[in-house]
């Protein structure tokens, strides 16, 4: 399991999501490494922050907090993520019990 960053940490964006209230390391989710380079691959940051570059482009200036949260929950669904939310400095929890099929 590694920490994506939900808002992206490419440079064009930290300015933009700090005016708008967002610290960006607050805002990690837990997913398999596997799932990180599908959302992430190829140039730029892959999807993931292609998606994020559109709705910056969309929406320049000032973003209310709640609608940038909103929105990278939006994105979490459409790019078939889930797990836990965490800062970036908290560790990663052990992980718990693991059933396994005879």
């Amino acid at each position: 399991m590694i920490k994506h960053h939900l808002f992206p940490q490419a440079q064009e964006f930290r300015t933009w999501f700090r005016d708008c209230g967002i610290n960006i390391h607050e805002w990690t989710m837990l997913i398999p490494e596997q799932v990180h380079l599908r959302i992430h691959g190829g140039a730029n940051g892959g999807s993931w922050n292609h998606a994020w570059r559109q709705f910056m482009r969309a929406n320049p200036g000032h973003v209310p907090r709640e609608v940038l949260i909103r929105k990278a929950f939006e994105l979490a669904l459409r790019f078939d993520i889930a797990g836990p939310i965490r800062p970036y400095y908290a560790p990663v929890p052990a992980p718990g019990p693991q059933l396994l099929a005879p």
